[in-house]
């Protein structure tokens, strides 16, 4: 007798591979429709969620409420797979198809289950509402450290412009890359630095001293870095915040500019560590349309993680 082979065999490679798309489809080849679906609704549950704890506008709730969802859809992905392979184990090889297994009910349920997923949500997430990013330079220290990972808040400027103080991320448009840097001066503000102190709107801004516990704390956080100059509040307006002033020698650009009006549409960036950053001062005010969101957050190291003020 010919040998011959069983063409409606569900395959371990192929329920895993569909799985990995869009949990759910798994279990829709291997016969159980109603299962999968049920898959399906739960991978697009995280996508609606993140949308609702937004509405709260709290931070910690947004970043908290972002990563339990992440969490949540990583578990159903985990479940969805083993779930496919036990189906698979236990049909035996005379599996007869059934009318929705065909490639184009596959690829309809892919669009909606793949769409609201876990890789969905998190696209979405990062493209529209929340960002995670990397610091490779101290040019903002003392607030952000060479190695901290923050979030950023891409909805915030959807609705306001920047205000002096905010930490923005933005693009470069020298070199296209990501930048984070403070807004000193908004559109129509006029801007000047002399002798290394920033004016704003012809006010010199005040610096005032850190306490001894503050600066404590500091050196404690940032692993006791052996930078070499003072550190202060620089008040902007109603925003406060802490700027280095390293004893390097800075270049005559970096401590003086003449006076100049931030056009429409634009803001002046400076970094905290006033004397080790590339900024406006090199590249001028940047549109407000190169702007990525307002960092809001320091999750990683955990001896750094805090609100970014």
């Amino acid at each position: 007798m010919a040998e011959t082979t069983n063409i409606n065999k569900r395959h371990t490679w192929v329920a895993v591979m569909l799985s990995l798309i869009a949990p759910g489809l798994g279990q829709v080849y291997c016969g159980k429709l109603i299962r999968g679906l049920l898959f399906i609704v739960l991978n697009t549950l995280p996508i609606s969620l993140i949308m609702f704890v937004f509405l709260f506008k709290n931070l910690t709730v947004m970043v908290l409420g972002t990563i339990g969802l992440i969490v949540f859809g990583g578990i159903i992905l985990i479940i969805a797979l083993v779930d496919s392979i036990y189906l698979v184990k236990n049909i035996g090889a005379n599996y007869v198809p059934k009318e929705y297994n065909r490639w184009y009910v596959y690829l309809l349920l892919i669009l909606i289950g793949g769409g609201g997923g876990t890789g969905g949500s998190t696209f979405y997430v990062k493209s529209n509402i929340v960002e995670a990013f990397r610091v490779p330079a101290n040019s903002m220290y003392p607030t952000i450290k060479n190695g901290d990972r923050f979030l950023a808040d891409k909805t915030i400027y959807k609705k306001i412009d920047p205000s002096r103080g905010d930490v923005v991320v933005y693009i470069n448009p020298e070199n296209r890359l990501n930048y984070i840097k403070r807004v000193v001066a908004i559109e129509g503000d006029t801007v000047e630095m002399k002798n290394n102190q920033l004016y704003v709107n012809g006010r010199m801004l005040e610096y005032q001293p850190l306490s001894k516990t503050e600066l404590e704390t500091l050196r404690i956080n940032t692993g006791n870095p052996k930078f070499q100059g003072e550190v202060f509040y620089e008040v902007n307006g109603s925003s406060k915040y802490a700027i280095f002033l390293s004893k390097s020698p800075a270049n005559e650009q970096m401590q003086n500019f003449q006076e100049m009006t931030v056009p429409k549409y634009n803001c002046f960036v400076l970094g905290d560590n006033r004397n080790e950053s590339h900024d406006s001062r090199n590249s001028g005010p940047i549109p407000i349309a190169t702007i990525k969101g307002k960092a809001n957050w320091i999750y990683f190291p955990i001896s750094h993680f805090g609100k970014i003020e």
